[in-house]
């Protein structure tokens, strides 16, 4: 769950672009993207209820030469016992247009995406995803 939830973030972070000036490039998308709402709602959101698994942050670094990291805080609640955990992820990007793939350090998971100025936005697994470039 967290590895996918790393990926989807990581997705929606480098976004898109082209030769375009209307569209982002690697050097438009470099910088820090915060996850800021799941479907609609402000973090944290709850990923399941039983456990209860909380997505409480998100942050993805991209750099201009094709790559990311990013850094997702979860909350996990047994009874009445909570333990945060934070995974990373790392790997590359690439822009085609619009569009973006992304794949992992260890290739297992390649996944894709857009982005629009300073909105980052990824559709997974029946959630959205929206992301602020800092």
């Amino acid at each position: 769950m967290r590895r996918l939830l790393s990926l989807a973030l990581a997705l929606a972070i480098v976004g898109c672009g082209s030769d375009s000036s209307s569209e982002p490039t690697n050097a438009s998308v470099a910088g820090t993207w915060s996850l800021v709402s799941v479907n609609g709602a402000a973090l944290p959101f709850i990923l399941s209820a039983s456990p209860k698994i909380e997505l409480l942050s998100s942050v993805v670094t991209v750099a201009s030469n094709g790559t990311f990291t990013s850094s997702t805080q979860t909350r996990t609640t047994i009874g009445t016992q909570a333990t945060t955990s934070t995974s990373t992820q790392s790997g590359t990007y690439t822009l085609s247009g619009s569009a973006v793939a992304i794949r992992s350090t260890d290739g297992s998971t390649v996944q894709a995406g857009s982005v629009s100025g300073n909105t980052l936005t990824l559709a997974q697994t029946g959630l959205v995803f929206v992301y602020q470039k800092q």
